[in-house]
C-alpha cells in the first residue's frame, strides 16, 4: 500500500460527498475574491508522477481574470538510462488564471500559465541500484501551462479538476561520480477544493448563534514530525527519513473528516502518513518504515467568536509496511509490518475567516505499540513501540449542516 493511498481515498470520498450534499444556491461573483486552493492527485501508472499535492493562494480580480501563487510537490523516477532513484521536486509558480463562468455562473472553465523557481533533491535509490552513490540537489525553474474546470457547490466553495504540464529546467546530478542531467518535466492531474474568503450572502458565525447547529467538515493538515521515543526492539531504532528538515523533523500530512455537535463537542476521523527509517546496530539502515495512522478522536471546543481553541483525544490503528530498501537490507529477509494499536492527544486553535472556512495550527503526540521486527539470521524478532510529536497547519471546510 502506498503511503498516500488511504489519504487520497478519503479525500475523494469527501469531495464526492460535498458535491452531492450541498443544495444551497451557489454561483461565482464579479468582484475581487481571495481564496485558498487544495488539490491532490497521483497518476504514477500513467506518467510516473507520484505523491502529487498542490496548494494555491490567489484571488479572482473580476469575472474573467485572476492570479495565483501555486505550490506543487511531486516525486518521480530519474531514468539514466534506467530508473536509478526517485527525485523529490518542489515548484513555486505565480500563475495567471483566465476564467469564463457559464451555466448561471456555477460552472467555470479556466486556463492557467506561469513561471517560477523550483528545487529538486534525491529521495531514494531504487533497490536494484542501492549500492550507487547518487547526488541530486539544486534549484531550477518551472514553467506551467494548463487548464481546469470547477463547479460551485456553495457560494464560496468549488470542487474542480485541473491538468497542466510543468516544464522543469534540468540540473546536473551524479551517479557514482558521473554527471548526468536531471529533467523532471511532467504532466500533472489533480482534483480538490477552492475556498473563497468571502460569501455572496454573508451569514452569522455559528459561535454567535444561541443554539449552534451541528456541521460536517473536510480538512487538510501539513507539517513536520519528530520522534520522541525512537528506541524500538533491542539493537534497532527508528530515525528521521532522508528528506528530514534539519536532520530531525520529517514531513507529515493528512486529511480529516469530522463533525461539530453544537457548541463544545466534536468528533473527527483523521488519516495521516508518517515515515521513518529503520536503523539497526548490526546492519545500519535497512529500509524505510511507512505508516498510515487512522484515528477517531473526540474534539473538545471552546468557541470565542472567530477563534476556537480545542483539544483532541483519540485512538485507532497504525498500518505499517517496509518500503524503499536501504543498503543494509540488501539480501536480507525482514519481518515487519501490519496493523497496530495507536492513540493520540493534541491541542490547537482555529480561526474562522468566513462561516464555513477556518484555518488552524495544531500540536499532536502519537503513540503506537505491538510492532514486530526482525532480520532472519541477524536480528531475532522482537516487539517494540515508539512515539512522535507533530506540528501542523491546516484548514477545515464546513460542507453542510447536520
Amino acid at each position: 500500500m502506498r503511503k498516500t493511498a488511504l489519504i487520497q481515498v478519503a479525500g475523494t470520498a469527501a469531495c464526492l460527498l460535498c458535491s452531492t450534499c450541498l443544495t444551497a444556491r451557489a454561483e461565482d461573483a464579479d468582484r475581487f475574491r481571495p481564496y485558498l486552493r487544495f488539490h491532490s492527485g497521483d497518476v504514477d501508472p500513467l506518467w510516473n508522477v507520484d505523491d502529487l499535492w498542490s496548494i494555491g493562494v490567489g484571488a479572482n480580480f473580476n469575472r474573467y481574470l485572476g492570479g495565483e501563487l501555486a505550490f506543487d510537490y511531486f516525486s518521480r523516477d530519474w531514468p539514466q538510462p534506467g530508473a536509478v532513484a526517485e527525485i523529490s521536486s518542489f515548484h513555486l509558480v505565480p500563475e495567471v488564471r483566465l476564467r469564463y463562468p457559464v451555466l448561471h455562473d456555477r460552472l467555470v472553465p479556466y486556463v492557467v500559465a506561469g513561471i517560477g523557481p523550483s528545487w529538486m533533491q534525491v529521495k531514494d535509490n531504487k533497490p536494484w541500484n542501492i549500492n550507487s552513490r547518487i547526488d541530486v540537489e539544486g534549484m531550477s525553474y518551472t514553467a506551467a501551462l494548463g487548464g481546469g474546470i470547477e463547479y460551485f457547490i456553495a457560494d464560496n466553495v468549488t470542487f474542480g479538476v485541473e491538468g497542466k504540464y510543468l516544464w522543469v529546467g534540468s540540473i546536473d546530478g551524479t551517479v557514482d561520480g558521473v554527471t548526468m542531467p536531471v529533467d523532471l518535466s511532467a504532466p500533472t492531474f489533480t482534483f480538490g477544493l477552492r475556498v473563497f474568503f468571502d460569501e455572496n450572502k454573508p451569514r452569522q458565525f455559528v459561535s454567535y448563534e444561541a443554539n449552534p447547529r451541528s456541521r460536517f467538515y473536510f480538512g487538510v493538515r501539513l507539517g513536520g514530525q519528530a520522534l520522541t521515543d525512537s528506541a524500538w526492539v533491542p539493537g534497532v531504532e527508528l530515525a528521521p527519513e532522508q528528506a528530514a528538515w534539519g536532520g530531525t523533523v520529517s514531513q507529515t500530512g493528512g486529511l480529516l473528516l469530522g463533525a461539530d455537535f453544537g457548541r463544545n463537542l466534536g468528533a473527527e476521523l483523521s488519516f495521516d502518513h508518517v515515515n521513518h527509517i529503520i536503523d539497526t546496530a548490526a546492519l545500519g539502515p535497512v529500509s524505510e518504515y511507512g505508516q498510515g495512522w487512522v484515528l477517531g478522536s473526540l474534539r473538545l471546543r471552546y468557541p470565542t467568536g472567530r477563534w476556537v481553541p480545542y483539544a483532541l483525544l483519540g485512538g485507532g490503528i497504525c498500518y505499517t509496511e517496509k518500503k524503499d530498501q536501504k543498503l543494509g537490507g540488501v539480501g536480507q529477509t525482514i519481518d515487519t509490518g501490519g496493523m497496530h494499536p495507536a492513540v493520540g492527544v493534541g491541542a490547537g486553535a482555529e480561526y474562522f475567516i468566513v462561516r464555513n472556512f477556518s484555518v488552524n495550527a495544531e500540536v499532536r503526540w502519537g503513540y503506537t505499540w505491538g510492532h514486530d521486527f526482525g532480520v532472519a539470521g541477524v536480528i531475532p524478532t522482537g516487539t517494540g513501540d515508539y512515539s512522535y510529536l507533530a506540528g501542523t497547519i491546516g484548514f477545515r471546510v464546513y460542507l453542510f449542516d447536520l
